[in-house]
């Protein structure tokens, strides 16, 4: 049988981010090359050093690919798959956009670090394009059910709509479930430093949970544009010491690294099922996240005492409360933590996005 020929065109700088979306990207790319022959088209942000000059290039890089002999487009972002649209004419391939888990960017605008007048104009221009792009291309992958709603609501059909959930590799699956903790007890969160992922919240609940065992540790992985601020926060509240930021940690160094930890921590404001959680489950940990009733995707897979543990806000007393259960019932933990590699296991392995993927492909 002929190997399939795709194209992965993202809007995700791959030289240079870290954290979900570069992760989500390069698992997908991944998946994708064990379907067929893949090539890869990327906004090189660092490389151009100036947005302008990266658009120019990636219009040119995506108007060279138009002369191979793709089937199909996958694209990450409104604006690339904006430009396919505008160019199908001349390469007449299959388009699919991949929606994940935020099928409507403009309405996490407000999470992000730009001044008014930016936030305008990418809120403008997300509306724009979101009118646009949807209803028009061959199909749109999302992450989980839940995220198909909005789009329906949009005139997207539903026979265009796919679930394609993100995966996590076999590594963190292999993780031994810790049934006690080490001499030093971790608590670890591990993602970007943004707005949306109420870091100061947490920061401030590790001051009210208090714990007066030098060895309990609350350590922050990662980095992004909150960190400075968060920081200040750690020693405004005399907290270094027991609160530590370990930087970034190469994703294959991650299921090593979170076996040596006892609870993940991560809340966000934003819709999206965080790859960060899912390696977590599937690395066996206990999680403690954010219950989000305007997003139940979550909830769909995780129940609350079952295979996660659910604040209900940002308050830092009840994240307190949240800290000091899960700190002093090691039975709770151990369920959880089993609980929540299950969940892994059954919906978010590499075979079930595969699957999906394989079967997305052959309909086109």
């Amino acid at each position: 049988m002929q190997s399939r020929c795709i194209c992965h065109v993202t809007e995700v700088d791959l030289d240079e981010e870290v954290g979900g979306a570069m992760t989500n990207d390069m698992k997908m790319i991944c998946a994708l090359r064990k379907l067929g022959d893949v090539d890869i088209i990327y906004l090189q942000k660092r490389k151009c050093r100036s947005m302008a000059a990266a658009l120019l290039l990636f219009g040119i890089q995506i108007l060279r690919s138009l002369s191979n002999p793709y089937m199909v487009y996958f694209s990450r972002g409104l604006f690339p798959s904006f430009i396919l649209l505008l160019l199908r004419p001349f390469h007449g391939k299959k388009l699919v956009h991949q929606a994940l888990s935020v099928p409507f960017p403009s309405g996490d605008v407000k999470y992000f670090p730009h001044n008014k007048l930016e936030s305008f104009v990418r809120f403008c221009l997300f509306r724009f394009l979101e009118r646009i792009v949807p209803p028009k291309v061959d199909m749109i992958t999302v992450a989980a059910e839940d995220y198909s709603l909005p789009l329906m609501k949009a005139d997207v059909k539903k026979c265009n709509i796919e679930v394609v959930p993100f995966y996590v590799e076999d590594d963190f699956f292999q993780q031994p479930i810790k049934s006690g903790a080490d001499e030093s007890f971790k608590f670890c969160y591990v993602g970007l430093f943004h707005l949306y992922h109420g870091l100061l919240p947490l920061v401030e609940a590790f001051e009210l949970f208090n714990p007066p065992e030098k060895s309990i540790k609350l350590l922050l992985v990662g980095d992004g544009p909150q960190r400075p601020r968060v920081e200040r926060e750690v020693v405004r509240r005399r907290l270094r010491g027991k609160i530590e930021f370990a930087g970034i940690v190469p994703h294959s160094s991650l299921p090593s690294f979170l076996s040596k930890t006892d609870c993940f921590i991560l809340f966000s404001h934003a819709s999206a099922i965080p790859i960060g959680l899912l390696e977590a489950a599937a690395a066996g940990k206990a999680i403690i996240t954010l219950r989000r009733k305007e997003d139940g995707a979550l909830s769909r897979y995780f129940r609350h005492g079952k295979e996660i543990y659910m604040v209900n806000t940002f308050s830092a007393s009840e994240i307190a409360k949240a800290l000091d259960l899960l700190y002093e019932n090691s039975e709770l933990r151990y369920n959880l933590a089993q609980g929540a590699r299950k969940v892994a296991e059954r919906y978010f392995s590499e075979d079930a996005t595969l699957h999906q993927l394989r079967r997305l492909i052959d309909s086109l």
